[in-house]
């Protein structure tokens, strides 16, 4: 049987993370909102950014939403022990009162000793979720749609328009054509 590093009323430190949101410019634009697309008959056009855009009436804004983590050190105090195999698990007092949260010594969300200790875990749990943060960045958001996707979409909604406009600009000639001048009406 193990021998827990803690004792029952020990105070422990723990170290967590905390997300902290900031606004960067989006790797696809480069905070242009807008890219370049390349057809397939060489055909150059700019369409509004897929990465950017946040899927609401604003369109796409040149920047996008990353989070930071912060590392946070709690102090608590052991209120329980539960040898597991090799690994000692502790309740901590939270709150005083019920509330309380369950860690281990080897565990992910362990405890320690020091506030070093545990700020140099915390770091490590930190570098580890920028880490994955990163890598959503340089992915597509929104892979359902594609850029070729995009043009061909918007390429046909000015077809569409430019055939209204042509419609209603003959519209506009018919009733030029019966509007009655003073001189004719009077």
């Amino acid at each position: 049987m193990i021998e827990p590093k803690f004792k029952l009323g020990d105070t422990v430190f723990m170290a967590s993370y905390d997300r902290v949101g900031k606004s960067i410019t989006c790797p696809d634009c480069l905070g242009s909102a807008r890219v370049k697309v390349t057809l397939g008959t060489g055909e150059e056009i700019l369409i509004e950014c897929g990465g950017c855009d946040l899927a609401g009436y604003r369109g796409a804004t040149g920047r996008i939403k990353q989070y930071d983590f912060a590392v946070r050190i709690g102090s608590y105090t052991v209120t329980g022990i539960n040898l597991q195999g090799a690994d000692a698990e502790y309740q901590l007092d939270n709150f005083g009162g019920s509330s309380y949260t369950i860690v281990t010594e080897k565990g992910r969300y362990r405890v320690f000793a020091t506030k070093e200790e545990a700020q140099a875990h915390g770091e490590g749990l930190r570098l580890e979720h920028e880490t994955e943060e990163n890598k959503r960045l340089l992915a597509k958001t929104k892979d359902h749609h594609t850029w070729a996707w995009n043009a061909t979409y918007h390429r046909n909604q000015i077809k569409r328009l430019e055939t209204d406009i042509a419609y209603h600009r003959s519209k506009v000639e018919i009733c030029k054509s019966h509007i009655k001048t003073k001189k004719e009406g009077e």
